[in-house]
This record gives structure tokens, sequence and C-alpha cells, in this order.
């Protein structure tokens, strides 16, 4: 009876195993690649232990997507699994034969070797250690495994005089992805440069090879994290479909110069689409993206992104341009260059000291709803050139500002802030808390017949007290705005404005809970009054300029705010009570499962201040009941609503709905309403979306909107997607409402055809990466819950 013996093995070319941080970021074609450079070994002289083999394993069979492999599992009979990491430590491996011994110079290992470290196992019919040559290689079949990956081969050689090894007619299969291909040599010289003749990769299943990588050569580098490919194919159903004689992949996560993939569209508005990017990896921390553009209709453009990131600053810098724009030089009011611009930029000089410049604008009015994808996009009304200098730390906030903006499609003009410069002091106690805010401001406006500039000073010191308990808290809090205005009216006299005023407020709430039972569940069940008191007196502010101040829609923040305008150029007076009460479902998990809010405010009194002088007081006693319900009793089913009624004049100010249900991953159907009054019109929304599977691997992508009150379609799309295990493909036919309204929310005349219409195509190699069309974003933005896996 054969005895199988443990022995043991010292590992002296431990630094060649390929650590397993870098490759889970490598490509799927380079980890295939890499982990054939595998850590080899020599035989040391120490004791053998009789103990049992681990269990044996073959190369896997890989035929159907549903029947991949799974890793071997080493856990459950390997010995020295409580003591594995003791034994990495000190450079020992573990090797199984059926026989070892020694002849002259040479070492041999035969009968079902097998070595073992860790995770890690080679299995071979014999092995051979020639300590005068110093040359290692197995005989017969020769298979590694690990969690990550399982390579057979038919023989390995090993020289360390030259550090090198061969490794001959080798295949894999990667366990993460699927991937699975072969190669007839791998060469492994002394700089660790890994080179394979004649390889394929793919991640389709044996017998179901949809597409193919084959190349006749690839050179990899790790030092340098990057490979060559020579005479390269793609294959699909065995059909050559794109060569490249020549290219380059990365092995990590280091980037390199060069062509990122093309992104195709077709639209009624611009025609074909193409973007060809490439890609400059200029330095470490800053690099630059040229993307060539063609529009059929249009012309030929170039788009630029830069990006820099310093140990103190970063940024972002994007230009558009499209020269002779062909469209455009049928339209006498646009400029036929069109362009636009975006930077961004934070600096950090120190812990308190920062810096920021956000700005974007555009050639023209058109220029969003040309290019922009949608009836949110085309519609960007405000651009802003934003910078800004601050210094803060806990007791002091310092920041001067400037900003200007470029409204769209509109004859209004917004107040240039050239500069505002503000200082505020915090001052914090134990239950108090205090404040002093300053503010100097000069605004400019182009318009002539709007007061062309002003300044504006304001110091407001605040204190409140801050009263918190499990069951609830009080936070009174007192504040004394004074303000001195400096304008000059459109007939060129000075006017000088100056407003003193307190406002007083009382925020206070109580937190109840109980234990509560429903349909076999347990719940905690909570209850939340709040009350929140408001008073401010009236001071006449007629006369003074509208700067930067406007009257926000009502919501529920507008309950608990301490002033009805946003901005200070208004200040409204106020006596006042808001209430809300807010009731919670929790599940034992912690997951908040129901929530229904109500609330209003109760006015003691007329409300004078209004935003225009031309406006008269308003006289209801009380506001709108708002209510808000959010259910997700289960995990498929999300229901969500709110609504702002006016039970004076029985109707609705505003309302939302939406259903969400999802009984599985990315089975998705979503039914929504919304209903708004805005300057007098009403505008009532409906949409129905599906993100269904309809077959094996099938699945409809759909989406329609309809504006009810306009008769006319938001959006529509429909889509099918198909998707194995190893491609993928996703055609969508799109057709969105691509108009321009005035800030009052009517249609702009000129327009022609007020919808847009394309066709997008996004085809994946699972595994080589794919050439993405422009469907990702406006799927995920359209279809609430909606998960983009195509290719993942």
């Amino acid at each position: 009876m054969v005895i199988k013996k443990a022995v043991r093995v010292k590992l002296f070319f431990a630094k060649n195993t390929y650590p397993q941080t870098i490759a889970a970021k490598m490509s799927p074609i380079a980890q295939a690649i890499s982990i054939l450079s595998l850590g080899f070994f020599s035989l040391s002289n120490a004791a053998a232990e009789e103990l049992p083999e681990p269990a044996d394993f073959k190369f896997p069979e890989f035929k159907s997507c549903s029947l991949a492999p799974q890793p071997v599992n080493t856990g459950a009979s390997n010995p020295f699994a409580d003591t594995s990491s003791r034994q990495l430590k000190q450079g020992y491996i573990h090797a199984w034969s059926d026989t070892s011994y020694s002849e002259a110079n040479k070492a041999y290992l035969e009968g079902k070797v097998i070595i073992q470290q860790g995770d890690h196992i080679i299995k071979a019919d014999k092995l051979i250690a020639d300590n005068e040559t110093k040359t290692y290689q197995t005989e017969g079949e020769l298979i590694f495994s690990s969690p990550d990956v399982i390579v057979k081969a038919d023989s390995m050689v090993y020289q360390e005089l030259e550090g090198s090894s061969q490794i001959q007619n080798s295949q894999f299969f990667l366990y993460g992805n699927n991937g699975n291909g072969t190669a007839e040599q791998i060469t492994i010289d002394n700089k660790q440069l890994l080179t394979l003749q004649d390889t394929d990769f793919s991640t389709c299943p044996e017998d179901q090879r949809s597409w193919a990588f084959e190349s006749g050569k690839i050179i990899i580098d790790k030092e340098s994290g990057w490979g060559k490919a020579y005479n390269s194919v793609v294959k699909v159903a065995n059909i050559p479909v794109f060569y490249l004689p020549y290219m380059t992949f990365p092995v990590d996560d280091r980037r390199k110069t060069g062509l990122l993939p093309p992104s195709f569209s077709n639209s009624s508005r611009n025609g074909a689409d193409i973007r060809m990017p490439y890609y400059f990896n200029l330095a470490p921390n800053y690099d630059l993206t040229l993307v060539p553009r063609y529009m059929s209709k249009r012309g030929a453009g170039l788009e630029t992104e830069f990006r820099y990131l310093m140990p103190s600053y970063a940024g972002e810098l994007n230009f558009s341009y499209l020269p002779e724009d062909d469209l455009a030089a049928e339209n006498p009011e646009l400029d036929t260059d069109r362009w636009s611009y975006s930077i961004k930029h934070h600096n950090q000089f120190s812990d308190a000291w920062s810096a920021n410049v956000d700005a974007q604008k555009v050639s023209d009015d058109a220029y969003f709803q040309d290019f922009g994808g949608g009836v949110n996009n085309s519609n960007q009304a405000t651009l802003s050139q934003n910078l800004y200098l601050q210094y803060l730390t806990q007791d002091w906030h310092f920041k001067t500002q400037y900003q200007d903006w470029q409204l769209l499609n509109s004859v209004n003009h917004r107040y240039k802030i050239a500069p505002r410069i503000e200082a505020t002091r915090f001052f914090l106690g134990d239950s108090y808390y205090a404040r002093i805010r300053s503010e100097a401001t000069r605004f400019e406006h182009k318009n002539p017949t709007q007061i062309d500039f002003a300044y504006r000073y304001h110091l407001e010191p605040t204190v409140g007290w801050n009263f918190e308990r499990l069951y609830g808290f009080i936070r009174p809090q007192l504040s004394y705005a004074l303000t001195q205005y400096q304008q000059t009216d459109i007939n060129g006299n000075k006017q000088t404005f100056d407003r003193a005023l307190p406002t007083v407020s009382l925020d206070s709430g109580l937190f109840f809970e109980r234990p509560w039972s429903f349909g076999g569940k347990d719940f905690t069940h909570t209850f939340e009054p709040r009350a929140f008191y408001l008073y401010t007196p009236y001071e006449d502010q007629r006369g003074i300029g509208l700067f930067d101040t406007s009257l926000p829609s009502f919501n529920f923040t507008q309950l608990f705010n301490r002033n009805r305008f946003a901005g200070i150029d208004r200040i409204g007076d106020a006596n006042q009570i808001s209430g809300a009460i807010t009731s919670r479902l929790i599940d034992q998990q912690g997951k908040e499962r129901l929530s229904f809010t109500l609330g209003r405010t109760v006015y003691l009194q007329d409300r004078k201040v209004q935003l225009l002088d031309s406006t008269p007081r308003q006289t209801a006693r009380q506001s709108g009941l708002l209510a808000e319900l959010n259910w997700r009793w289960n995990e498929q089913l999300e229901i969500k609503g709110a609504i702002d009624w006016d039970d004076q004049q029985s109707l609705t100010t505003s309302g939302s709905f939406l259903l969400h249900y999802e009984p599985a991953d990315n089975h998705i159907i979503n039914l929504g309403h919304r209903f708004r009054r805005n300057f007098g019109r009403k505008i009532e929304e409906a949409e129905v979306a599906f993100a269904w599977p309809i077959k094996e691997n099938w699945r409809f992508l759909s989406r329609y909107s309809r504006d009810l009150s306009q008769n006319r379609t938001n959006e529509s799309f429909f889509g099918l997607e198909y998707e194995s295990c190893c491609w993928a493909v996703r055609l969508v036919n799109r057709r969105y409402l691509n108009i321009q309204l005035d800030n009052q929310g009517n249609l702009l005349s000129g327009q022609g055809d007020l919808h847009n219409s394309g066709v997008f195509v996004q085809f994946v190699l699972k595994g080589i990466g794919s050439l993405r069309g422009s469907t990702t974003e406006f799927l995920e933005e359209s279809i609430y819950g909606y998960q983009d896996r195509l290719g993942k």
C-alpha cells in the first residue's frame, strides 16, 4: 500500500505570485493572461507528514450560462487551513505525491502530485527539480486552481538562472465573469514580461461561442501596467468583424493615451451623430479628452474635457465648439458658431481658507434645445458664473463672492453681484447659541428700465436656545435684522432705505411611540406633533429693489421657515402658527415602512408685505393643507403621494402620485400622475413605465408620459434588450418633447417640430467593452428604480 506523504516545500519564487488586489482591477483579458505567471518552488529538507491530501479536482466544463463552474472548495479538506497564515509567513508550501525521491542532482515528485499553498493548488502527474541546471519542470497534465481562476496546461518549465519559464498549450477559466480561453505558448522572462502566442478569449460557453477575441501575439508588461496585442481579431458567430494589427490595453488601473469607444446615435434634429473620443494621459494627476463630433445635419465640431487633481486644488474644464452650424445658418436669429463652456475649480489653501469657481455659459438661447436631449435639458433657463473666496472655522465664516448670470429665452435680467462680502461670528454654549451675520453687497444691472446699481448693507444678530430630550424639543429664537439700501432709480435719483425688523420664533415638537402589530408583524408606531410660532412686525418695504429675492413654492419646508421670501430684499410680516403631524411605522429591522405627514399654517393677521408693490395683501386665514404619504409595505411595492389642497376654494394647488412595483430585480412597473397650477395655468401629466422580462434573456423597456392639459406627448420610448452571459444588445426608439418655454410656462413661437426622435443602439461583448449609445442616462432618469446592468 502506498502512503501519501505531505512534503514541506520552501517557496523561493513568491515574488512572482500576482497580487489579488491588482488583479481585481484588471480587464478580463489581462486577468486571464496574468494568472499564468505562477509561483514555483524547490524542495527543502523537511520531515514528511502523513496527512490526507486535498480533494481531487479537474478542469471544469463550461457549456451553459446557467451552469457556470464554481471555484474549487479547498477549505473542508485542507489540513493546513488553521495554520496556513503562519506557514505563509515562514515561506513554506506543501506537496503530496505517491512517491518522492532524489537521484544525483535531481529531485522527483511522482504520481498525483498536488502542491498547495492556502487556496492555491497545483496538480500534476510528475514534477522534476534539477538543482545543477536550476530548472524545474512538470510532466503530464498540469492544473492550477485558485478562488479566481483555474488553468490547465500540457507542461511547464522554469529556468532559475535565466529567470524565465514556458507553459505549453494552456487553457483557463475565470470564475468572476466566465472568461475562458487558450494560449499555445506562454513565455515569462526575468523582467516579468509575459509573451503569449496564438491566444483566444471569450466569456461564452465552449459550445455556444457567440464571440471570441483572438490574437497572434500578446505581450504583458506588469511593471508598466500595459499590454500589447498584435494581429487581433474580434469574431462574432465565428465571422471576423473587427481587425486591429496593433493595440494596447491596461493590465491594472493605470491610464494610457489612446482611443476610447466611439458612440453612435441618430435623431431627427441632428441626424446621424458620431463621437470619436481620444484620451491623453498627460500626467498621473491631469488628463485631456478630445471628442471630434460629426452631425450629418449640422456639421463637424469638437468637444474637450480637461481634468486636473493637485494636493491643494482640483477642477474640470469643458468646452464645445461647432463652427458653421448648417441648420443655424437657416435661422437669422442664431449665429452659426455654436459653443458652450463650463469651469469647475476648487482650491483648498488651508483647513480654513478655500476658493471656488463654478461657471457655465452657452452661445445662444437655443443651444440646449438643439444639443440637450430632453424637455428638461432644453429648458435650462439660468446659467451662473460664480466665484468665491471663504474662510471657515468653528467661530468665524468669512466669504467674498462675485456672481453673474445668463438668462435664456427671457427678456428679464438678473442683478450681477459685484461683489458680496459676508462675515458671520458664531457663539455656542451648553444649551444656547448665537451668531452675528453681516453683509455688504453691490448689485449691477444692464437693463435701463431697472435700477442700474445698488448697495445693500445688512447686520443680523441672532440668539437661540435649544432644549432637546428623547421625548421632544423646544427651540426659541430671536433675531434683529438691520438693513440699509443705497440705490439709484431709472431717473437717476439716489434713494436710501433703512429697515429694522425683529423676528421671534418658537419651534417645538414631541415624540411618542408604541409597539404595534399588524398582519402578524411587529412594528414601532410613532406619533410626532410639531408646532411653530412666528412673529415679525410689518414695515413698509415698497420702493426697495428686488435684487436677489423670490417667492418659493409653498411646501413643508416653508411651513417652518422664518421668512416666507427667499432672500432679504423682502422680510415678510408674520403672526402665524404652523403645525404638522407625522406618523410612522418602523419594522424590527429599523426600516420605515409607512410615513404620513399632515400640516398647514394658520395666519393670525393679513400679510401686507408682497414681492411686488402692486400685489394686494394676502387675507386668507390659513394656508392650503399639505399632506405627504410614503408607503413601502414590502420590498416589492412602493407608493408615494403628496398634495397641496386649498380647502377654502376646494381645489388642488399641486399634487403628485407614484406607484412603483418591483417584485424582482429590474422587474419594474411605474404609474405616475402630477398636477400643479403655475401662473394661473393648469399643468397635468400622467405616465406609465415598464422594465420587464418577456422571455428568457429578453426584456422590454418602455415609458409613455403625456401632458393632459396640452393634450400632447412629453416622451415615449420602447426598447428591447437581449442579454446572455457573454454578450448583450439594446435597441431603443425614442420620441420626446423638445421645446422652449418662457418664464411663465408658455410655448415660445417659431419652433417648428415640437418633438425630437431617434433610434439608439448599444452593443456589448462582455469582457471586451461596449460601443455605448446615449441610452444609459435617460433610461435611469425615465424609469424610477431602473439600474442599467447591460454588460455588467
